[in-house]
């Protein structure tokens, strides 16, 4: 298949570079994860090119690349000028310049601000008028489009733009899907759009020269561990009386029962609950009161690492107690102890008491499991049999995060378990970290394809192709077709085999699903070098 030859038109600093002097040019064109670039290599006769010739290019040029075929040239790159190097021998002289598109701008700036409530787009925005000075509009349109995340607030200390742009695009969704890329154009102006929302036009039937086609597990994860805040609880509610409102699953070696006689405020936080639980002996120096609690877990972080409780110690007559146990069980012969006896307030009245399961001040009865709490166990004893009481109230466990597994035994057969664990903050119930480790699986579980693309053939006319634009390829010889995202293109002109050729790089992997952020709606981020190491 025949093509015409190549045509370039080059620019820097208002200096035209005749085509004649072109030897060979490179201009990689990337998005969102990288900025687009460009080498050439020029002759450079009589000095043309250097200091006090008569084309002195300089570094910190602004200029303009254009690369097509016959009267079609259109504009490639718009770019600043930021490596000159000069190459000599006895008859033969050089000059290699390179540098990148304008959207080096994006790494001049460090930000330190806070946005609250705001739409993703409108922080992109407000870094492009205000620390980067990037056009986004052209023609009277928006270039930065809409995305549906509000983010409640993201807070950055000396973070690059590129670090906050990356992430508003990796991390917001529109209609369903997360995921935007950025580009600059060629024309210099600042794209911002959904992931695979745009075509390119070209068309690459009887074009593909060489092809390669991978599959790639080394992203795949088919286990998700997804943990969320550190303020789960039990009980749930809010007066934290869930498990000492009522005699359920309570049991005593006493007559049982609720009382009225109950902790009603823990300094600032007023309680609207009714009844503490109550149990008395009325003969005997031992009161022991236990509630079973099904499967809890009280280690690592998706465990329960603390327990909270108020307790009033009461007898017959004054004296103190002469032990007070507190267990933990996984059954009534295996089960974990710690002597709280030091930590009971006086008697008859309330004393708030912390618990902590990681501290090694437990001793351990048989072959208990902190995975598999099935019950707590309140133990009171007295030198003599004294009529023993014990109130109970504002039973917590707490310091735990919120958390949920999901994981793919198909993938996991084909690939090996391969594990994910990731952790966000915002992700305020076990439901909501379900949603996310659904997302995250669905789209991890399943290898990320890549097709590698060259050809010396393509002829795009007036419209350069783009990274960020999907494309429709068909390799019958290995069984794919589809569209692909073009990750990168890199335009490649011989001038002495008077050729162009044009590398592609494709990807196509499942879609991230924002089921989770409908939920929550909102995003919040804390970015700083700082605490990135740099």
């Amino acid at each position: 298949m025949s093509v015409e030859i190549p045509k370039m038109a080059v620019a820097f600093g208002g200096y035209g570079v005749p085509q004649g002097d072109v030897i060979e040019c490179r201009v990689y064109l990337g998005c969102t994860k990288e900025v687009s670039s460009f080498e050439l290599l020029l002759h450079n006769w009589n000095g043309k090119y250097s200091p006090g010739g008569s084309v002195p290019l300089s570094v910190g040029m602004d200029g303009s690349i254009s690369i097509g075929r016959g009267a079609n040239v259109p504009q490639i790159i718009t770019c600043r000028l930021e490596s000159i190097k000069y190459e000599s021998t006895p008859t033969e002289n050089y000059v290699r310049v390179s540098g990148r598109c304008w959207g080096e701008r994006l790494f001049r700036r460090v930000v330190t601000k806070t946005y609250e409530n705001v739409k993703g787009e409108d922080v992109v925005k407000d870094l492009l008028d205000y620390f980067v000075g990037l056009s986004h509009t052209r023609g009277g349109t928006e270039l930065v489009e809409a995305t549906d995340t509000t983010y409640a607030k993201l807070e950055y200390e000396n973070t690059p733009v590129f670090d906050i742009v990356k992430y508003i695009a990796e991390s917001a969704d529109k209609q369903g899907v997360i995921g935007y890329d950025f580009r600059v154009a060629p024309d210099g102006k600042f794209e911002f759009f959904p992931r695979m929302s745009k075509t390119s036009a070209l068309s690459l039937s009887e074009r593909i020269e060489y092809s390669e086609y991978r599959r790639d597990i080394h992203g795949v994860r088919n286990k998700v561990y997804v943990y969320g805040a550190k303020s789960k609880k039990l009980p749930t509610d809010a007066d934290e009386d869930g498990l000492t409102e009522n005699l359920n699953n309570w049991i005593s070696n006493g007559d049982l029962s609720t009382s009225i006689y109950h902790v009603a405020e823990d300094g600032q936080t007023k309680y609207a609950d009714f009844y503490s639980i109550y149990a008395v002996l009325s003969s005997g120096n031992e009161i022991w009161l236990r509630r079973v609690i099904a499967q809890t877990k009280c280690n690592g972080q998706d465990g329960f690492k603390q327990i909270r409780f108020w307790l009033m110690w009461g007898r017959q007559d004054t004296g103190l107690p002469s032990s007070a146990k507190l267990r933990l069980y996984t059954d009534l012969s295996n089960y974990f102890e710690a002597d709280i006896l030091p930590l009971l307030g006086a008697q008859n009245q309330w004393q708030k008491i912390t618990v902590r399961t990681d501290q090694p001040t437990w001793t351990v009865v048989g072959s208990p499991s902190w995975s598999n709490i099935n019950g707590i166990w309140f133990i009171v004893t007295h030198p003599s049999a004294v009529t023993p009481n014990i109130r109970l109230d504002h039973l917590v466990f707490e310091d735990c995060r919120f958390s949920a597994v999901q994981d793919d035994v198909n993938s996991q057969n084909s690939y090996g378990l391969r594990e994910l664990t990731e952790t966000d903050e915002e992700l305020k119930s076990d439901n909501e970290c379900l949603l996310r480790a659904k997302a995250l699986l669905a789209y991890l579980k399943d290898p990320a394809e890549y097709i590698t693309l060259r050809s010396t053939v393509i002829d795009y006319g007036n419209t350069p192709i783009l990274p960020g634009d999907k494309v429709y390829v068909s390799l019958p010889n290995e069984n794919v077709s589809g569209y692909f995202r073009i990750l990168s293109v890199e335009y490649h002109v011989d001038a002495e085999a008077q050729t162009l050729e044009i590398t592609f790089k494709l990807g196509r992997e499942t879609p991230l699903l924002a089921d989770y952020l409908y939920v929550l709606k909102s995003k919040t981020e804390s970015l700083s070098r700082l605490k990135a190491g740099g």
